[in-house]
C-alpha cells in the first residue's frame, strides 16, 4: 500500500472535540481497531451519532490504524452469530446495524463496525493497571486454579505456556457478572476467544507452540464504577505437543524454525478480494501434521494446525471450515477470511 497517499482526517464545520486521557481502551472488545474493506481512493466516514444520515465530521483514510475502541451497539449477539442463515445474517444487520464509538487522532465519532476490525497501535503504551504473571503447575499436574481480586480497570494477563495439540481448557467463576477473560495466542494481542461475547468457558486445540495469554478484566462500565471481583481460573493443558520435525530429517530454512514457505491465495476480510500471502510451515509428522502461518498483508500472522492433512484448529476466534480443491485445502475462518494451502506445503515432497 502506498502510504504517501494517505490523506490526514478531515473536520468539517464547528465541531467540539474531546481528548481522553491515556491511551488504552479496556477489555469489552479490541482496544484498537484498524479500518477494512474500504478501497484506498475512498475514505471511511466518520459520523455524529451512530446513523448513516447523521452530520458528517470528517473522514478517515483507507488504511487508517489506531482507532481507540470507546464501545459499540447493535450488531448480532453471539447466539445469532452462531445460529442464524446468512439470509437471517443478512437480515437482521440491516435493521440493526453495528456502530462503534472510536477516537481518531483526538476527535471522537461514530463509525459502521462493518468497516472495523481489531488491530494494535504502536503508539499505544501499557496501562499501569495492568499485571503479568507466569502460569506453573505443580509437579505432575495438568492444572491449577487461581484465586485473585481485580478492581476497576486492572488486568492480569496470566501466561502460560503450551504446544502445538495440546488442549486448553480455561474456566472463570466471579463475583462479579461483569468479570471475563480473553485468550491471546503466541505473539499476539488479536484475540482467539473473547470472554464478553462467548462466556466463561475456553476449550480448544493449540495451533502453534509458544506462550499464551490469558486476560482477566473487568467490562468498561463496571471498571468506570471502580467495581471489584473476587474470581477462581481454572487453567489445564492436556495431551501430547506435536514436536516438528527435526532439522536432520526435514531441512529448515536458515535462521527459522520453518521448513518450507509458499505464495498462497488469501482473502483477510469479509469485502476484500482475494489476495497473495506469504504461508509458511513447521512440519510435525510426514502425514500432514503440520502447523501452517500465514503472514497476513494487515500485519497479523494467522497459524492453522493441521492433522493428517486436516485442517483441525486455527488461532481465530471465528469457526474453522475447510474444502477440497484438487491438491488444495480450502479453509474459512468465519465470514471474513480465507486461504488455499497446497497439500506439498503441509506435506512436502
Amino acid at each position: 500500500m502506498n502510504h504517501a497517499t494517505r490523506r490526514p482526517l478531515l473536520l468539517a464545520g464547528a465541531l467540539c472535540l474531546s481528548t481522553f486521557s491515556g491511551t488504552w481502551a479496556t477489555a469489552d472488545g479490541p482496544d484498537y481497531y484498524r479500518v477494512r474493506g474500504v478501497t484506498v481512493a475512498k475514505a471511511l466516514d466518520f459520523r455524529a451519532e451512530p446513523r448513516t444520515d447523521a452530520a458528517g465530521i470528517g473522514r478517515i483514510p483507507a488504511d487508517a490504524q489506531c482507532l481507540r475502541n470507546l464501545g459499540c451497539q447493535g450488531g448480532l449477539s453471539f447466539e445469532e452469530f452462531s445460529t442464524l442463515s446468512a439470509e437471517e445474517t443478512q437480515r437482521r444487520l440491516t435493521a440493526n446495524p453495528r456502530w462503534c464509538k472510536v477516537d481518531y487522532q483526538g476527535t471522537i465519532g461514530w463509525v459502521e463496525g462493518r468497516f472495523l476490525a481489531e488491530g494494535k497501535c504502536a503508539a499505544a503504551v501499557d496501562p499501569p493497571h495492568r499485571r503479568a504473571e507466569k502460569v506453573r503447575f505443580a509437579e505432575g499436574a495438568t492444572s491449577t486454579v487461581i484465586k485473585a481480586r481485580l478492581k476497576g480497570y486492572q488486568y492480569v494477563d496470566y501466561r502460560l505456556p503450551a504446544g502445538a495439540g495440546q488442549t486448553l481448557n480455561v474456566s472463570l467463576k466471579a463475583s462479579n457478572l461483569q468479570n471475563y477473560f480473553n485468550v491471546n495466542p503466541p505473539g499476539t494481542d488479536v484475540s482467539m476467544f473473547v470472554g464478553s461475547t462467548s462466556g466463561n468457558n475456553f476449550q480448544a486445540i493449540s495451533p502453534t507452540d509458544g506462550e499464551y495469554t490469558i486476560r482477566v478484566y473487568l467490562m468498561r462500565p463496571a471498571a468506570r464504577r471502580n467495581e471489584s471481583s473476587n474470581y477462581a481460573l481454572r487453567i489445564a493443558v492436556t495431551g501430547k505437543p506435536l514436536t516438528a520435525v527435526p532439522a536432520t530429517k526435514d531441512a529448515v530454512i536458515p535462521g527459522t524454525p520453518f521448513h518450507a514457505s509458499a505464495t498462497i491465495a488469501c482473502k483477510q476480510d469479509i469485502d476484500a478480494k482475494q489476495q497473495e500471502c506469504d504461508a509458511f510451515v513447521i512440519r510435525r509428522a510426514f502425514d500432514g501434521t503440520a502447523t501452517v502461518e500465514i503472514r497476513q498483508t494487515n500485519g497479523f500472522n494467522r497459524r492453522i494446525l493441521f492433522v493428517k492433512g486436516n485442517p483441525v484448529a486455527s488461532d481465530s476466534q471465528f469457526e474453522l471450515t475447510f474444502s477440497r480443491k484438487g491438491d488444495l485445502s480450502i479453509v474459512n475462518l468465519g465470514n471474513d477470511e480465507r486461504y488455499e494451502i497446497p497439500d506439498a506445503l503441509v506435506v512436502g515432497g
